[in-house]
């Protein structure tokens, strides 16, 4: 009678197997997170595409932005230049049923817009490690010196209702540290860990400047050559009761130099 020869598996092999097995489960399950996170960050960028668009058809029927509720003051040289808070149900927007909120943690966005109405910025945080920290949506464009390239969102998490922006503020000012700019991650206006606060590197403001400087990203108003072309363009970041004020304009030698323009 032939011997059948039966051959089961070690308790090492089994050991391997198992191993293997977790650590597939281990990368399915980080794949997964990093897919809802990214599937989350794409709904953020489309949410605050679709809002300025919203607001764009705002603008097209009532010749302004709609404002902030509740608001605190952005401010520059101690006067008013653009107010900001939430983005949330106060604000009535007709070309949408509702406004998005943050796909985690359902926190309204961050709306500001400029004093004459006539600019605005919307910011979000982003989730994944692999993009920027955060993001804004705007269509603002700088011309007043000393101001960057995007007015800066300042994230507000005290009692203030102004927080300024000159550049010779005092250093030791926590208003200094409130700021973020595009793509960068100062001053988050939310994390994605309970309880979901404000919060930031406090890095200063002026640090921004340097740092953006720095990589050479830092240079204004290339596209304006004169006085006349500034009012034209209509992007000026000043209180209403202003007559004039310091800016940077192009020269024919393509230099920035200072120029005071009379409105």
């Amino acid at each position: 009678m032939k011997k059948i020869n039966l051959r089961a598996f070690t308790f090492v092999e089994l050991m391997i197997v198992m191993i293997i097995i977790a650590i597939l489960g281990v990368v399915w399950f980080y794949s997964y997170v990093w897919y809802l996170a990214e599937s989350r960050d794409s709904q953020r960028k489309a949410d605050l595409s679709q809002v300025s668009s919203a607001f764009k058809i705002y603008k097209q029927k009532r010749w302004y932005y709609a404002i902030p509720w509740d608001t605190f003051n952005i401010t520059y040289s101690w006067s008013a230049v653009a107010t900001q808070w939430k983005l949330d149900t106060n604000v009535r927007l007709s070309s949408l049923e509702s406004l998005p909120s943050d796909p985690k943690n359902e926190k309204f966005y961050i709306y500001s817009t400029t004093i004459d109405k006539q600019e605005f910025e919307l910011y979000a945080t982003l989730e994944n490690d692999e993009n920027p920290i955060a993001i804004v949506n705007w269509n603002y464009k700088s011309v007043s010196k000393n101001i960057l390239p995007t007015l800066l969102l300042a994230t507000w998490a005290t009692t203030w209702t102004d927080i300024e922006i000159q550049s010779w503020s005092l250093l030791w000012d926590v208003n200094r540290k409130l700021f973020i700019y595009n793509e960068q991650k100062h001053n988050l206006w939310y994390t994605f860990v309970e309880p979901f606060s404000p919060t930031s590197d406090w890095t200063s403001f002026d640090a921004l400047l340097a740092e953006m400087e720095n990589q050479g990203i830092y240079w204004q108003n290339s596209d304006f050559r004169n006085c006349i072309e500034i009012e034209e363009w209509g992007k000026l970041l000043l209180p209403l009761s202003a007559t004039a004020f310091e800016y940077q304009i192009i020269t024919s030698t393509w230099a920035l130099v200072n120029t005071w323009c009379t409105l």
